[in-house]
């Protein structure tokens, strides 16, 4: 399965993050988004040892490929914030997923994250590399213009845990992703990971893809809902600049 198509009017693509989802019930949970007309899902997953927490422990092989059987259309993204996580490239893919975004910092240099790229491609899925709120844009520089990465994570909230308010660093980081993308002619996809909401929407123009959790499945009507009022803020604020 390809990922949504790049032109150069890019389309705001909103991805629901499964971290809020109510677990116990997680095929309808995906079958709600599916109904709202959503067709990328966000799947984090959290080994308890890259983010040192019993806590921070959510997903493995058998629940993304349970999230697949839900629906054979919807593209999975995995947020890989693990240890070691070349470890998962494959089991990933039998999975079912369609990308693997891998933590930037759990890299030793940027060899080892080429390398994980290069697996990751090799398998067939996407590769995409998520940072952290205080990690600088520019310390991915080199990864990116080998142009093995399809999808920058920029974190708006710290990694391991859902319902965080939005961290305006990653505005900056947005608008730094955007002049290397430009300069470079390079393809990235830029993606918004955390605390999106109907305010905050307003402040990531450029951005392809948002990911929202506790607004989207916590909305006091639907998910259709806030995923309506997600576009229509996103329009209004296109509309003004």
């Amino acid at each position: 399965m390809s990922a949504p198509s790049q032109s150069k009017a890019r389309k705001t693509t909103i991805s629901p993050s499964v971290l809020a989802a109510d677990w116990s019930v997680m095929k309808e949970e995906v079958q709600r988004c599916v109904d709202a007309g959503l067709t990328r899902l966000h799947v984090d997953i959290f080994d308890g040892v890259f983010l040192d927490s019993p806590d921070a422990f959510t997903f493995g092989p058998q629940m993304v490929n349970a999230i697949r059987r839900c629906s054979a259309e919807v593209f999975l993204d995995l947020h890989m914030c693990v240890d070691r996580p070349a470890r998962y490239v494959t089991a990933m893919k039998e999975a079912g997923a369609n990308s693997f975004i891998f933590q930037w910092e759990a890299m030793d240099d940027v060899v080892d994250a080429i390398q994980l790229a290069k697996a990751i491609r090799a398998s067939g899925m996407q590769c995409g590399v998520s940072i952290n709120p205080s990690t600088p844009v520019r310390e991915i520089y080199p990864l990116l213009k080998t142009e093995l990465i399809a999808v920058v994570d920029v974190l708006a909230v710290e990694p391991g845990f859902g319902g965080q308010k939005f961290q305006a660093i990653a505005v900056d980081k947005v608008e730094d992703l955007l002049r290397l993308r430009s300069d470079n002619e390079l393809a990235f996809e830029i993606m918004v990971d955390g605390g999106i909401n109907e305010e905050t929407v307003s402040r990531t123009a450029g951005a392809d893809i948002l990911v929202a959790g506790s607004y989207l499945f916590q909305h006091s009507e639907s998910i259709r809902s806030g995923y309506r009022s997600l576009q229509l803020a996103r329009i209004e604020n296109i509309s003004s600049r």
